[in-house]
């Protein structure tokens, strides 16, 4: 087995990194550069580049799992590189549904395949859910509208000057939500090393606070996936300041038009969660899979 060159994530790859994720027919909210840097202290990302393709791999107890190979998957001779570079046994996780796929008609009965659909991300169509017209819609313009009329409010983009105030913000919400789920501290961590690394990314970044009279209710941070998508990674509001997670959706992707579609990825099994996801009418998913690879 030839050893790849793993080293762990840095700011330094996320230029280089891109132009592989850019290539990829599939491309999920869990592999984007963003997603992987906030979430580092967690995982401790490490990546390597060899045969045309950038390897992702985390830290999973003593041993490691690892991502799906980004690139141009289309003349990659899997078997060869596989048995050259990767352990006889081998877990990969965040494998989308065509990767997996391939990787099913060339390993056949060796491939474990296992739909992870916790970890499903949710496409929803920009146009829709900025105007929330028709019935399917009603819960959500009945609850913006509200908010939007009831409210001296004014949405302003996360920029440098207003960093601190939405990291103060964010410890208030935490402050209030830390009973109410799982793995919140975990995510604060998340959000707050995007935010104190926030001019790093500012080519691809974006973010938005809702105030009302002047006062931090809720934020959204995202990026722009490609020329037709975005992705929204991190959303909270005050749930007593009625209406303000839909009409913070609603303002936000209005500055968001000349896209398609956005991507607000995953539910992670939580009931809640998958509800809200759902009520909102997605069009499709971006389906991973886990996989686990014996190698004769």
């Amino acid at each position: 087995m030839v050893k790849l060159n793993f080293k762990r994530l840095s700011l330094e790859d996320k230029e280089e990194y891109d132009k592989y994720y850019q290539t990829g027919t599939e491309k999920s909210s869990d592999t984007s550069f963003i997603n992987l840097w906030a979430w580092d202290n967690k995982y401790q990302t490490e990546i390597a580049f060899a045969e045309n393709l950038c390897w992702l791999r985390f830290r999973k107890d003593d041993d490691y799992i690892y991502g799906p190979p980004l690139g141009n998957h289309k003349s990659v001779d899997w078997q060869k590189i596989f048995a050259q570079y990767l352990p006889k046994q081998v877990m990969f996780k965040s494998v989308t549904e065509g990767l997996a796929q391939a990787l099913q008609k060339v390993f056949g009965k060796n491939l474990e395949i296992t739909e992870d659909r916790d970890n499903w991300e949710y496409l929803y169509n920009i146009a829709d859910l900025v105007s929330l017209s028709g019935e399917k819609y009603r819960n959500q313009r009945k609850l913006s509208n509200q908010f939007l009329q009831n409210n001296n409010y004014k949405l302003e983009p996360i920029e440098e000057k207003n960093i601190e105030k939405v990291k103060k913000f964010q410890q208030i919400w935490l402050k209030q939500n830390k009973e109410n789920s799982i793995g919140l501290e975990q995510e604060n961590k998340a959000i707050l090393e995007v935010l104190t690394n926030w001019t790093e990314f500012k080519d691809k970044i974006f973010g938005y606070a809702l105030l009302v009279d002047d006062n931090i209710v809720g934020y959204t941070i995202g990026e722009k996936q490609d020329g037709e998508h975005i992705i929204i990674h991190f959303e909270k509001a005050l749930y007593d300041v009625r209406g303000a997670y839909p009409a913070l959706n609603k303002l936000t992707l209005e500055n968001f038009t000349d896209y398609k579609y956005v991507n607000r990825e995953q539910d992670l099994g939580l009931v809640g969660l998958r509800r809200a996801k759902e009520e909102y009418n997605p069009f499709g998913f971006v389906k991973k899979y886990q996989l686990f690879l014996r190698q004769n």
